[in-house]
């Protein structure tokens, strides 16, 4: 599997997904938002809750812009070019490099609205990624290196993580500074200097590449010829229940099992290690058993564990589910690419991935959304743990009718 590094283009492609992911890892997850809200928003809870709105606009816009290529992308723009997405590319370099001006004495509304031209931005060349993969995967491959570059980019986010932490710990005595600049005010230019570094030589390779834009009413045509409606359906289920996860689990880990801020991060930095080994492994073996059957065995992976940690009380237990959850919670989302790659002809993948893509925007506010419902009315977070199981046992319903 690691052999297909020697392919440059192959290369390139993982090496993308390792630059670009140092954004939601330290930008969206980790130590910037908490900066925001604590240093440079009126209070802590108006910095969370205007956070939250600035991703939550971040996700319509995106939504919106990509329905206009969905729709409209033939009118607009006939076929899309590299440069297009190399557009987007550079703007969220620049963006995320802009954050190093705005400190303690900022307007707490300025970096807000580069947080949401960066997650647009991100959103779009993220296509740009995914549309790419049945460019440089060989024919019945497509799985293994939708697994590798998945490992790539949970490597990358790590990697990036560590260096970012290991930085505040070597400067906690400094009031976490370094040659009198804030750490945090250095997380945005360190962001744009990791995706340019190794983010490039996919734009590169790519410079001369163009992707085609259907009719609306043909691609539909070709969606239901392809009969992966059922399969879009599933993936709109499952896809809300990991998205449940990744907005909840800081908070259950937090207040059902106690952990602390150092203990949640050690939880997502082995989540992420056990991400990259079940990508390596089940990527090993997806194209010989099929895309949908490895989707499949991730379901019920995943169903499983998560109504185990409904019941469990131990920690010791949370650790093992939680690192089980990271192992198949990576393969998951890469077969789901996958199966996108093999099952949609290459004429209309950029729509297929557009749609992908905006199902992906609706989970973002469902998922969570209903997650938050039910712990509000029930008044127990425990009780919200169940929205998670539910979402993946619904989402083994349609593969009746692919199985069929």
């Amino acid at each position: 599997m690691i052999d297909q590094l020697k392919n440059k283009k192959i290369r390139g492609w993982c090496f993308f997904d390792f630059g670009i992911s140092c954004y939601p890892t330290l930008i969206l997850t980790f130590f910037y938002g908490a900066f925001y809200a604590k240093k440079i928003a009126v209070s802590p809870e108006i910095g969370t809750s205007n956070w939250g709105f600035s991703i939550s606009i971040a996700s319509i816009l995106s939504f919106l812009l990509f329905s206009i290529i969905l729709v409209q992308g033939k009118n607009f723009f006939g076929n899309l070019k590299t440069r297009f997405f190399g557009w987007f590319y550079l703007i969220l370099i620049l963006s995320t490099a802009s954050l190093y001006f705005f400190d303690e004495s900022s307007n707490e509304f300025y970096p807000l609205l580069v947080i949401i031209v960066s997650l647009v931005s991100f959103e779009i060349i993220n296509l740009f990624y995914n549309l790419s993969l049945h460019k440089v995967a060989p024919k019945h491959k497509e799985g293994q290196i939708s697994n590798l570059g998945w490992a790539f980019g949970y490597f990358g986010g790590l990697c990036s993580l560590a260096i970012i932490f290991l930085l505040l710990k070597f400067t906690k005595l400094y009031d976490y500074k370094l040659f009198d600049i804030s750490i945090f005010l250095l997380i945005g230019p360190f962001v744009a200097m990791w995706t340019i570094l190794f983010g490039y030589s996919h734009i590169k390779n790519f410079m001369n590449e163009k992707f085609k834009i259907p009719n609306i009413v043909d691609f539909l045509k070709s969606i239901r010829k392809s009969k992966i409606t059922p399969f879009l359906l599933s993936y709109f289920f499952f896809n809300n229940a990991i998205i449940s996860i990744f907005a909840f689990a800081s908070m259950f880990a937090s207040f059902l099992f106690g952990f602390s801020e150092s203990q949640i991060l050690f939880l997502g930095v082995f989540i992420n290690l056990s991400g990259i080994i079940g990508c390596l492994i089940l990527g090993r073996y997806e194209d010989r058993f099929g895309s949908e059957k490895t989707v499949l065995v991730c379901i019920f992976a995943l169903l499983l564990s998560t109504a185990l940690l409904f019941i469990t009380k131990k920690n010791l237990i949370f650790w093992l589910i939680a690192l089980f959850i990271g192992f198949f919670i990576g393969p998951i989302q890469a077969a789901s690419r996958s199966v996108i790659v093999k099952k949609i002809r290459s004429s209309d993948q950029l729509s297929a991935f557009c749609s992908f893509a905006m199902f992906g925007n609706v989970c973002a506010i469902l998922g969570p959304f209903l997650v938050s419902i039910i712990i509000d009315y029930s008044g127990n977070i425990r009780y919200g743990l169940l929205v998670i199981p539910t979402f993946f046992l619904l989402s083994i319903i349609p593969f009746k009718k692919i199985s069929a």
